[in-house]
């Protein structure tokens, strides 16, 4: 029995200090934890908050109502934020409370509110991503934390007092972290494990008064895989609308993109701040690329533009695609008529195909010699178009290979009327090839037009009314068709000038119409491949 009474008194003390050790525990966490988050005097942001709920025995802690602002003056992009909840999951306690150490094995934030401000004056060019790595960086340095988990966060962009985007439903899982040291070219920056971050969606306004916005985002280190899906960059009220605020006539661009995925992704890819992106492939699916010119406004000064070579080499960040392809997609132009409310549009569509060994990197540049790109398309849903070019990196030069099969040549009526003299009463084109060797002064082409039944319409002057006499002229002079074997039957080879301040999309027009005016005579298809004249 007086053994049984000594255990007991034993086991009652020690139960006893176990109490009162997480009473001062518990105590000293309460007075001390927001001094010890903040202890680094290099710190950017304060984490400040009244409530602590400290579980000694789970050795977590649970803080709420968190907030944080930067450190002294708000210079550059800054963060404030406020966190519904902080947890600090298996802390070890030892190097706590003996050494003042934060080491825990996960920071888990829930439900945070961020707000990204990006100052009018930015001469350092400084991204709101930017602004929140900085964030992250700053609070996770602060101790050794193996595991980092940001959940369901919202992120507003603010700009001189307006807001100018938003993230929401953000969500970060970062694991096996060495967060001893920075490493900022990375998301979150430190060494790492693994990384997924999802969103369920995100807008951005452009300087331009555009809007770029993306249904949802995955990316995740351990797949090497960054998927965006839902994407659309338009102007809020239309191309006229922006147009009219123009001096000068330039290419508006808008795009919707079902989606797109880049896979394997390279380590020292880095996607944030100073964009670095090398992968394996980037597939772009259901993209609707639009590009429209208001023609009733004056040129810009024009400076001597690239051909394909020079634009590559005009991307300002390092790239490197094995293979970038592009599926069910379209191209649109489209240009307003000079002195008339009208537009034409040229489609590209039924788009499929992709380039292979595109970069911008000078080493590899030397090591692959050259791009090449492979597609098939139809022209406002018709024809069958087959396209191939391979484009050097020495040199701004291309060699270039367009068939168009079983198109009907009435369809151009539906593309350019607006623009139009005259009609295409009839006309089945049953094969157009180009083949194309071209530099930055010129392109050798040889061509082949293979139709047959072509039968015009002319207008009177000012007019959509046909004009008979010069209609039937034009007919009786005209070449019905051009096929082997007939007399007469034509496969031009010339050279086409370029005019360097066009780029090679205008070369490659040029060349076909040329080609086309070379193979039917006669001055009704001058009038029609003409347009501009009207």
């Amino acid at each position: 029995m007086k053994i049984l009474k000594i255990a007991a008194i034993v086991f009652g003390s020690l139960l006893a200090l176990a109490g009162m050790a997480v009473y001062v525990g518990v105590n000293w966490v309460n007075e001390n934890l927001e001094s010890l988050i903040n202890a680094n005097p290099d710190r950017t942001y304060d984490i400040n908050f009244e409530e602590v709920d400290f579980n000694y025995i789970r050795r977590v802690i649970f803080i709420e109502e968190v907030k944080i602002s930067p450190v002294g003056g708000k210079k550059g992009v800054f963060v404030d934020g406020r966190v519904e909840q902080v947890a600090l999951n298996k802390l070890n306690l030892w190097r706590l409370f003996l050494h003042q150490e934060l080491v825990l094995e996960e920071l888990v934030f829930v439900e945070p509110l961020l707000v990204v401000y990006v100052p009018e004056e930015n001469p350092d060019k400084e991204r709101a991503g930017e602004g929140l790595k900085n964030l992250f960086g700053d609070i996770l340095s602060r101790g050794k934390i193996e595991n980092f988990e940001l959940g369901q966060a919202s992120v507003q962009l603010m700009k001189n007092g307006d807001q100018i985007g938003t993230l929401n439903n953000l969500n970060i899982l970062a694991s096996e972290l060495e967060t001893d040291s920075l490493k900022w070219e990375k998301p979150i920056p430190f060494d790492y494990g693994r990384i997924f971050i999802s969103i369920d969606g995100m807008d951005h306004e452009l300087p331009n008064s555009q809007r770029f916005s993306v249904g949802k985002v995955e990316f995740d280190t351990r797949t090497q895989e960054l998927t965006l899906v839902g994407l659309s960059l338009k102007f809020p009220d239309g191309f006229k609308a922006a147009s009219s605020q123009m001096e000068y006539q330039i290419d508006l661009i808008e795009f919707e993109l079902d989606s797109m995925r880049f896979s394997g992704l390279e380590a020292n890819s880095n996607l944030y701040s100073d964009p670095d992106v090398r992968a394996g492939k980037l597939e772009l699916s259901g993209l609707v690329l639009k590009d429209f010119r208001d023609k009733n406004l004056p040129r810009p000064h024009d400076d001597i533009k690239p051909l394909f070579q020079g634009m590559v080499m005009k991307i300002p960040f390092p790239l490197k695609l094995d293979t970038l392809s592009v599926l069910h997609s379209s191209v649109i132009y489209s240009e307003a008529v000079p002195d008339s409310d009208e537009i034409w549009e040229f489609h590209l569509d039924h788009l499929n195909g992709q380039f292979v060994n595109i970069t911008s990197i000078p080493e590899y540049q030397s090591r692959l010699n050259l791009f090449e790109g492979d597609f098939t398309a139809k022209i406002n849903g018709a024809g069958s178009m087959v396209i191939d070019f391979d484009i050097p990196y020495s040199r701004d030069e291309f060699d270039l290979n367009v068939e168009l099969t079983d198109f009907p040549l009435s369809k151009i009526n539906e593309i350019l009327n607006p623009i139009m003299n005259g009609e295409i009463i009839s006309g089945d084109l049953h094969r157009l090839s180009l083949h194309m060797q071209a530099d930055s002064m010129k392109a050798t082409n040889k061509f082949v037009f293979d139709y047959t039944d072509l039968k015009f319409n002319l207008f009177k002057k000012e007019s959509q009314e046909k004009n008979k006499v010069m209609s039937t002229v034009a007919n009786i002079l005209l070449k019905e068709s051009n096929m082997p074997g007939e007399n007469n039957y034509t496969l031009p080879e010339y050279s086409t000038e370029r005019n360097r301040l066009r780029g090679p999309f205008h070369l490659i027009w040029n060349g076909t119409k040329e080609g086309m005016l070379l193979t039917i005579p006669g001055g009704a298809a001058q009038t029609i491949l003409n347009p501009a004249k009207k």
